[in-house]
């Protein structure tokens, strides 16, 4: 009896690691491009009579979507402040008294 010898091809390494590396790298697009190419999918996969059920789901996912990037946002502006804080106070200048 033989055994199967595994046929190594670099397209399985490269195309799991390239997805890594764009989600590691750019999330929110990444998984943007995710969520549209699963509902492609489930509009290929699903029966007809599911149809209507989608439109909320898609709703609902949008929502998420904003949401999502909302504190997306609002973390970025944060992180921006706290590097640059705000000056509540005047350079106090000893020459004109």
């Amino acid at each position: 009896m033989m055994l199967p010898i595994p046929d190594f091809v670099w397209r399985d390494v490269v195309a799991p690691a390239l997805f890594l590396w764009l989600l590691c790298r750019y999330p929110w697009l990444t998984l943007a491009a995710t969520l549209v190419v699963s509902g492609l999918m489930a509009l290929l996969l699903l029966p007809a009579e599911l149809y209507p059920v989608l439109l909320s789901l898609g709703l609902i996912g949008t929502g998420l979507g904003v949401l999502a990037h909302y504190t997306q946002q609002r973390q970025a502006m944060r992180r921006r402040q706290a590097r640059a804080p705000r000056t509540y106070t005047r350079p106090h200048d000893e020459f004109r008294t």
